[in-house]
């Protein structure tokens, strides 16, 4: 690892000296000031491992300087210099969070040996860190999965079969599935779950940010960047990046990932030197990638490097074995965020449930069971109070139990698909009345051509 040490001396000698020091067979990378007012300026405009520092300087003093860096930055490690040291002043510095505190002249070994150990407590917190995000997003993650039905089982197995190997990863499957989650069991199933997990949604970042999302920037590179910034893929050397709405991505970025996942190397946006890594990439999206390839609105080189390992997860109206086992896990899980007591379904609120087709798949029962919790009245969960299931059309409602004759059977079959689709249209427009064509033609799962079209012949209008 490359670690950014800053050096803060007002003696231009000193500064070059430990500069040389650090930079010859150690590779540190430095950088140097003379004031602690100048230190305090680069430290926000670049990232740092570790400060060392003079104690007695100009203006303000080095003290001063740790207390600064230990309230804005206390991840940075601060080591103390001084030539007048005394036994009050080394212990307000320990106490102020620096990590060593040293009398020049010192050794070249004695300061060496303080750098290293300075570094390896930078290093060791940063893994205490990313191991406390791990747990925390274990403890989230518990029991989300379930494989009741064999489909899912069938999935499991898969994955199981995926965490011994690096290979890339491609999620496929409707919106709300639960892609995330299966990748993120993936990899806390594989050799290497201590290292980080990085969720990054490709449509909803635009193309240059994008791009310093994942590879980082170098401070300048474009409008807006004060700092040199990591990305996450050096953030994650070995560990996943997870790509959702992959086929959002941007055709000049999907070139760059191509080569990154070519070559294992990438460079940081505006920098020139390579950045090695190990990562595993797991990409997820909701969309017929082959079909994105045809229409050359997506490389099929790219495609063929992601699915290498194809998951693809069905709708949850295709595992209603499932349904139940959510159910029960929601209802649990959402009742303790909300500090509610636990509540009960119905038999006719289940039946309900179990019936539905949810378009929004796991996501939307989720989304229910939270609203029936906090809008139903008792301890039991009526029919009437699952809220988000009153855009769902009753097909008895709509004459399908009338018999038919079968004299202009077909002409009274589209009279009843064209009664269909006005009511589903309409009631789409009372779920997302401030919501773009778009929500309400993914809803409806069509396009919002075909469904402004509809509202034109229908004279649907949101201001019903």
């Amino acid at each position: 690892m490359s670690y950014r040490l800053l050096i803060v001396d007002d003696e231009k000698n000193m500064c070059r000296s430990l500069e040389i020091l650090l930079e010859g067979e150690h590779g540190y990378k430095t950088s140097s000031v003379t004031s602690a007012q100048e230190a305090l300026k680069l430290i926000e405009k670049s990232e740092f491992d570790l400060v060392i520092t003079d104690l007695t300087m100009p203006g303000m003093s080095g003290m001063e300087l740790l207390k600064t860096v230990k309230e804005k930055h206390p991840a940075i490690q601060v080591i103390m210099m001084t030539a007048y040291s005394t036994v009050q002043s080394a212990i307000e510095a320990i106490k102020m969070g620096a990590y060593d505190y040293i009398m020049k002249p010192f050794s070249d070994d004695e300061f060496l040996l303080s750098v290293k150990k300075a570094l390896e407590v930078s290093e060791l917190r940063n893994e205490n860190v990313v191991l406390k995000e791990l747990l925390d997003d274990k403890e989230k993650q518990k029991n989300i999965f379930v494989a009741k039905s064999a489909v899912m089982k069938e999935i499991m197995f898969k994955v199981e079969k995926v965490t011994a190997t690096p290979s890339n990863v491609l999620m496929t499957g409707e919106s709300g599935t639960g892609k995330e989650v299966v990748a993120r069991l993936l990899h806390q199933m594989s050799p290497s779950s201590k290292s980080r997990f990085f969720a990054i949604n490709c449509a909803s970042i635009p193309e240059t940010l994008l791009e310093s999302e994942l590879f980082g920037h170098e401070k300048g590179s474009f409008s807006g960047a004060v700092k040199t910034k990591k990305g996450k893929f050096e953030l994650a050397p070995d560990g996943v990046i997870f790509l959702d709405e992959i086929g959002e991505m941007p055709l000049p970025l999907q070139s760059k990932l191509l080569r990154v996942i070519e070559t294992k190397t990438f460079e940081r946006l505006g920098g020139l030197e390579p950045i090695s890594f190990s990562s595993r990439i797991i990409a997820a999206t909701n969309k017929d990638l082959q079909s994105l390839v045809k229409e050359g609105k997506f490389r099929d080189d790219l495609f063929y490097r992601l699915n290498v390992v194809n998951i693809n997860i069905p709708p949850l109206r295709e595992r209603k074995d499932d349904i139940p086992e959510f159910i029960d896990l929601f209802i649990k899980s959402k009742s303790a965020e909300l500090g509610i007591k636990q509540k009960q379904l119905s038999p006719e609120a289940r039946e309900r449930l179990l019936n539905y087709a949810f378009p929004g798949n796991v996501r939307e029962l989720s989304n229910i069971i939270e609203s029936a919790l906090i809008v139903s009245r008792g301890n039991i969960i009526k029919a009437n109070e699952l809220p988000l299931l009153k855009h769902e059309v009753s097909v008895d409602e709509l004459g399908s139990g009338t018999k038919i004759e079968i004299e202009n059977g077909f002409q009274k079959a589209e009279e009843l698909k064209t009664k269909l689709e006005v009511e589903l249209i309409k009631e789409a427009v009372k779920v997302y009345p401030k919501n773009s064509n778009d929500q309400i033609a993914k809803t409806l799962g069509t396009t919002r051509r075909v469904v402004e079209a509809r509202m034109k012949n229908y004279n649907i209008s949101k201001n019903q």
